[in-house]
């Protein structure tokens, strides 16, 4: 009889091992997962999900208005080679600026992320972010073109004009600079007009991407 309250004691007592081990290894991996959600990033508040490429348009326009230049790195594949290197025209490096990129970089004509950091708000000026907040986002999408009324300042009168090619997958903006002298008959002086456009290729219909930067007259 002996024999048979220790087997049954013997069985208790594993039983009793197995109902911990089992806590300890659920325990476990309530741990881990709690550990692994901590690693989870969770969607900046600012951005629109993108399900087309007006969503990455927003976004985009988001980021250069709060200033966001981890968000705006996402939008260059580095290093850049713009064959018209009218983004270094832009940048409107000194002397001493020319020299220290030639220090630093192998390819000093590439634009890399640092110039990003650096002179972005050259590339991307403040009447460039004016008019982007004007352009109506709804509008664009539904018929590939929208532009902004003219601003008139002290200097110039500039616009900003959006337009997407279904063809060739390009989304452009292109800020428009005009003079806002008269002659003596009071019509405009057209000397010192000029554009910056910007193209961005659309991939997958939704993620914009920076093609280059084009200066006209």
């Amino acid at each position: 009889m002996k024999h048979v309250y220790l087997i049954f004691a013997s069985i208790l007592l594993l039983s009793a091992c197995n109902s911990n081990q089992k806590k300890a290894e659920n325990n476990l991996v309530s741990q881990t997962k709690v550990s692994d959600s901590t690693n989870i990033i969770p969607p900046k508040e600012n951005d629109v999900e993108v399900k087309n490429w007006l969503d990455d348009f927003k976004n985009f326009r988001e980021a250069l208005h709060l200033k966001d230049l981890k968000k705006l790195k996402t939008y260059f594949d580095f290093p850049v080679s713009d064959d018209g290197t009218s983004i270094w025209s832009l940048c409107n490096l000194t002397a001493a600026e020319i020299q220290v990129r030639k220090n630093k970089f192998k390819n000093s004509d590439l634009f890399y992320e640092q110039d990003l950091e650096q002179y972005h708000t050259r590339i991307f000026n403040a009447d460039f972010v004016k008019m982007l907040l004007k352009i109506k986002s709804d509008k664009l999408y539904a018929t590939h073109f929208n532009e902004t009324p003219e601003v008139t300042t002290a200097d110039h009168i500039y616009k900003l004009i959006a337009e997407y090619n279904p063809t060739s997958k390009i989304l452009s903006f292109n800020l428009a600079y005009a003079n806002n002298e008269t002659d003596e008959e009071g019509n405009r002086v057209s000397e010192g007009e000029y554009n910056v456009i910007y193209s961005f290729t659309v991939i997958d219909g939704k993620y914009l991407k920076f093609k280059r930067i084009d200066i006209a007259g």
